[in-house]
């Protein structure tokens, strides 16, 4: 009996851990928000990660549940109720029948454990790599979640950017049309002036519903990104000047970062090194299976009690099997040249991936410079066609294409100011650095 309460107490000191349930209505930041803020929020609220965790879990549980097999196990096994049933006794008398009934109640203590087996280590080995290739696979889901918020939140700036251009555009419209209108009721300028005027205003008007439109569906999606309500209001914070800065990092450089940072080669990677355990698991178990196991029983009541053990070799060799075992092995072979294949298009995917950040980011870093140069020519363009309709030397004609090539200018500025923000976060990405860490939000 003290080795049952030894046993007992011993089971009732095991805890199970298991995954943390999310912490549910988070505050909301009552600020205009940064990139940095935009990207822990998404971390914390997203359902995606959430996806991606529960996949680490479920392959941490496989690899908790393979290795149980190196650890003994005891069972305590209680039985107790009632029994009966018929006998029959002869007699020289003749056949006597008679019912019998009881009580049973035993009680008995298993201890077992597998000493050796064919294939355990390998099968162990597999769910390690498989474990590891979710922790990755976790990792490039954080990092698609922070690529996807940061798109966003460059886009929802933009947006808003363009709002101010339009609205600076109708606010420019209005004003030719007010000069027009004056300079027509003096009798200086020709009434037909007036036609285009209004137009123009009505087309600024126009753009500018469409901007605003735009800018409220780019919020909703950054939103939506982020996992906020849609009722949250929404509001975003200008990144800094310094934001703007960028390394140069030769290709070669850049590719040997990307193909030891990349999440996503690491998981793929991790799943040849499981293929192989897989390949060489079916291999030592295509003939025999060998395994070796102990065994201590004790009985405490009833009939069984006492005490035995015993020690036993298993050797299980397949005569025939119908080609089972031979498959099993060519169908883990495939698996792991495919997995192979793989990995060599991802490294091609990848190459070309950071060649073209690259690229891109040194084209938008040009076409940002042409567009300020443009924004600032086309400025000066329409003080002076603005200045000669108001000395009378000039059409109004003139006047609406000065105004059309500096809207377009500031559009193209805005655009070229936020490709290169996302060009910038296209590198990171390609590089595999696009991340916050375990604990913080930022994109460091």
């Amino acid at each position: 009996m003290r080795f049952l309460g030894v046993m007992l107490f011993a089971l009732s000191c095991i805890t199970f851990s298991g995954p943390s349930a999310v912490a549910a209505g988070l505050e909301l930041p009552d600020h205009p928000l940064s990139l940095d803020d935009c990207v822990a929020l998404g971390l914390q609220r997203n359902p995606s990660l959430a996806i991606a965790r529960e996949g680490l879990y479920a392959a941490d549980a496989n690899l908790r549940r393979t290795r149980s097999s190196y650890y003994p196990s005891a069972t305590f096994v209680v039985t107790q109720g009632r029994v009966g049933g018929s006998s029959f006794v002869e007699t020289p008398a003749g056949t006597i029948a008679f019912s019998t009934s009881g009580r049973r109640r035993e009680s008995e203590v298993l201890l077992r454990e597998v000493v050796w087996e064919t294939g355990r280590h390998q099968s162990a080995r597999q769910s390690k790599h498989a474990l590891a290739a979710s922790r990755s696979d976790e990792q490039a889901a954080r990092q698609g979640l922070v690529w996807s918020v940061s798109q966003q939140y460059y886009h929802a700036l933009a947006a808003e950017d363009l709002v101010e251009v339009a609205q600076a555009a109708l606010a420019a419209s209005k004003d030719h049309e007010n000069l027009v209108r004056a300079r027509t009721e003096v009798g200086v300028a020709a009434p037909v002036d007036l036609f285009p005027a209004e137009a123009d205003s009505a087309a600024a008007e126009l753009t500018l519903i469409q901007a605003q439109n735009d800018a409220d569906i780019a919020k909703a999606l950054l939103k939506s990104t982020m996992g906020v309500p849609p009722t949250y209001r929404l509001r975003l914070a200008r990144p800094a000047p310094g934001d703007s800065e960028h390394p140069a990092l030769p290709f070669g450089d850049a590719l040997s970062l990307s193909l030891a940072h990349r999440p996503e080669l690491a998981s793929l990677r991790q799943s040849i090194a499981g293929g192989e355990s897989g390949v060489a698991a079916a291999e030592a178990t295509k003939n025999a299976v060998v395994s070796l196991s102990a065994q201590y029983q004790r009985g405490l009541t009833g009939p069984q009690e006492g005490e035995n053990w015993s020690v036993v070799a298993y050797l299980n060799t397949f005569l025939f099997d119908g080609g089972l075992r031979r498959a099993n092995v060519d169908t883990a072979r495939s698996r792991l040249r495919s997995l192979k294949a793989r990995e060599q298009d991802l490294i091609n995917a990848i190459s070309l991936e950071v060649e073209t950040a690259l690229l891109d980011v040194e084209t938008a870093r040009k076409s940002l410079e042409a567009a300020k140069k443009s924004v600032a020519s086309a400025e000066a363009q329409l003080a002076a066609a603005e200045g000669k309709y108001r000395e009378g030397v000039g059409i109004f004609v003139e006047v609406l294409d000065a105004q059309e090539t500096a809207t377009r200018a500031r559009t193209n500025l805005v655009r070229a100011m936020y490709d290169y923000q996302t060009a910038l976060l296209a590198v990171r990405k390609a590089l595999g650095t696009l991340d916050a860490g375990p604990d913080a939000g930022g994109i460091s």
